[in-house]
């Protein structure tokens, strides 16, 4: 179980912690020079089953003393018998709340300073404080440095809590440990240390460095200041890194299983403190806190006018350096001009945002879907609204490999590539694609509808939706044009004959050149080149070389075999030739066109398949 202490300075928090386990936690010249607590101190007891961080007093020192803090702690607020509460007593225990701590106890100190009625009226006045808090009913112990038997009993209390504490309850999460202190040990090398906000790691796993991107591996683990195997949520821990310089890693940065994305924005829900002086305005300059993380930045309301004190709104948060926040984190917001506690932001989720969307009512109704707790229940929200980009989705949630596959249920979505559409808007793209093209055949010229006719779908659907139309065969594509089966324009008698002529002739794997044809039909080449292009316009001919022109179900043909033969491997100009019994060069012709198309990519001398259908 890991301890922080909080409260305002010289209120003992040091020698209380000194008294318990017999460590002086003010390791530095100038701490122990000023008696005054700078930066947080360690001291651990019970061989290491119980932890304490002993953080700063003194508001100048208040970012220290927020890196101390995690939601996994149990809090000891300490408050001097003979001042009672002070400002920085409010203020940290504002900020344990803010960060999400659960559970504490008090400290009365300086007992012995004072008369039991004084000590009376200090407790009267802790309650106060703790009023609607999760200390409002915490245990007060009366303690005192000089008297062993007060000291007794508040540390009996702590193992008792430490006996009912249940570690490894959050595994199956992320691992992410938050680095407050990083230095170098002689004969071992670089180690960081902090809190672990989730999962877990072990002796040789590999990390990934925020924000340096750097990967790193776990050489050793040291947890409660005892050699371990396994690091784990909650629990303090030191790792021995190798693949890492100590002036590469500080203070603020972070260590986690996979790659963190750099998000300077950030949707939160704010919680404005009921005593904060002023109401919050659009734009307001704070500091952010997340973890052991500071940043300064600004507060974006998401609606006109201004955040009374005590009240709750979604806003945008726009960062000046970047945070390796998640969703359900803790944000503490300090106002940058009264440099005091303004409230609190739970993380919703992590996006640029252009500043004249950051309003709209399409971006209120998202940000109101990743706000739903239930993961399935903000995938169903979001994907009502618009198709969605699961990378994203993925990346807000910071959700483990595998949990996308049990998500997208393929009896609520279709999954294309890296979107997911709900089965009903689906059938919907479907049906407004087929009434497209049904509205064109009324023109009786009309050859078909190209592609980017279909604006009601985002383009990255279109080539899926109207494949499977023509699968279904609702609808024929010819020459890059879908069209209804059996739909044909009008022809002149002149362009009837030489279609009739052209649909016998080149339905061939090598279909002849125009050239070729001229001589067997007895006919000059340009009326031939001229008569084609005509039909390509229609829908009846494709056009893939000079003098070269295919029936487009013959194509389609070719185009199926290379995926039934070469789907996952590359292949030559010379495998594609021997397979199909191609001439060398109109199988270039072929590819080429192929290639053109995006259906084929040249690589080298090769080629690979990027798509399944033509």
């Amino acid at each position: 179980m890991i301890i922080t202490l909080a409260g305002h300075v010289d209120h003992g928090k040091t020698s209380l912690v000194k008294a318990l386990t017999g460590v002086d936690t003010d390791r530095l010249a100038q701490e122990k020079a000023r008696g005054l607590t700078i930066d947080l101190g360690f001291a651990y007891l019970d061989n290491g089953s119980i932890g304490f961080v002993d953080v700063p007093g003194h508001q100048k020192f208040i970012h220290n003393m927020v890196a101390g803090v995690a939601q996994q702690q149990y809090a000891m607020l300490a408050i001097a018998a003979d001042d009672g509460p002070m400002p920085q007593s409010r203020e940290h225990l504002d900020i344990l709340k803010l960060v999400g701590v659960k559970s504490g106890c008090i400290a009365l100190t300086k007992c012995d300073l004072v008369d039991p009625a004084r000590q009376q009226a200090a407790e009267e006045e802790i309650r106060q404080l703790t009023a609607n808090t999760f200390l409002d009913a915490a245990p007060i112990f009366k303690t005192s440095t000089s008297a062993p038997e007060s000291i007794s009993t508040l540390l009996q209390h702590l193992r008792d809590q430490n006996s009912q504490t249940i570690t490894g309850a959050e595994q199956a999460e992320e691992f992410r440990i938050a680095v407050d202190r990083a230095f170098v040990v002689k004969g071992i090398g670089v180690v960081v240390t902090g809190t672990v906000h989730s999962g877990s790691i072990k002796v040789e796993d590999t990390l990934q460095l925020f924000p340096a991107n750097k990967e790193v591996r776990v050489r050793s683990i040291r947890t409660q200041d005892m050699p371990a195997e396994i690091a784990q949520t909650g629990e303090r821990c030191a790792l021995n890194l190798s693949g890492i310089e100590l002036d590469e890693v500080r203070r603020g940065d972070w260590l986690t299983r996979y790659p963190t994305p750099h998000f300077k924005e950030f949707s939160v829900q704010l919680e404005v403190l009921d005593h904060f002086p002023r109401p919050v305005k659009h734009w307001t300059p704070v500091h952010i806190y997340h973890a052991t993380s500071h940043t300064t930045g600004k507060i974006a309301l998401l609606e006109p006018g201004r955040l009374a004190p005590g009240s709750s709104a979604v806003v945008d948060l726009v960062c000046d350096g970047p945070l390796a926040a998640r969703y359900g984190d803790q944000l503490v917001i300090r106002d940058f001009g009264l440099d005091t506690t303004l409230g609190g932001g739970k993380v919703i989720y992590a996006v640029t945002i252009p500043t004249n969307r950051r309003r709209s009512p399409i971006r209120r109704a998202e940000i109101e879907a990743y706000a739903d707790p239930d993961e399935a229940s903000a995938l169903r929200r979001l994907s009502q609204l618009s198709p969605v980009h699961m990378p994203k989705f993925v990346d807000a949630r910071h959700l483990m490999p595998g949990a996308l596959d049990t998500l997208a249920n393929p009896d609520a979505y279709v999954r294309v590539d890296d979107w997911i559409v709900q089965n009903a808007q689906w059938s919907d793209y479907k049906q407004t694609c087929l009434q497209v093209v049904k509205d064109a055949a009324r023109d009786t010229t009309s050859t078909g509808v190209k592609e980017n006719v279909f604006t009601h779908a985002p383009a990255y659907l279109r080539p899926r939706l109207l494949n499977e139309l023509v699968a279904e065969k609702k609808l024929e594509r010819a020459g890059g044009l879908y069209r209804l089966p059996n739909q044909a324009a009008d022809l002149t008698p002149q362009l009837a004959k030489l279609w009739e002529r052209a649909q016998a002739d080149l339905k061939n794997q090598q279909a002849p050149s125009t050239g070729d044809l001229s001589k067997q039909w007895n006919i000059p080449q340009h009326i031939i080149d001229t008569g084609f292009k005509e039909l390509v316009k229609r829908g009846f001919l494709i056009h893939v070389a000079k003098n070269r022109f295919y029936l487009p179900e013959q194509l389609q043909a070719i185009a199926q075999l290379i995926v039934d033969k070469w789907a996952t491997t590359a292949f030559s100009v010379k495998e594609f030739r021997d397979t199909t019994g191609i001439g060398r060069n109109v199988a270039i012709e072929i590819l080429e066109y192929l290639d053109g198309r995006g259906f084929t990519r040249r690589r080298d001398n090769e080629r690979i398949v990027l798509k399944e259908q033509l």
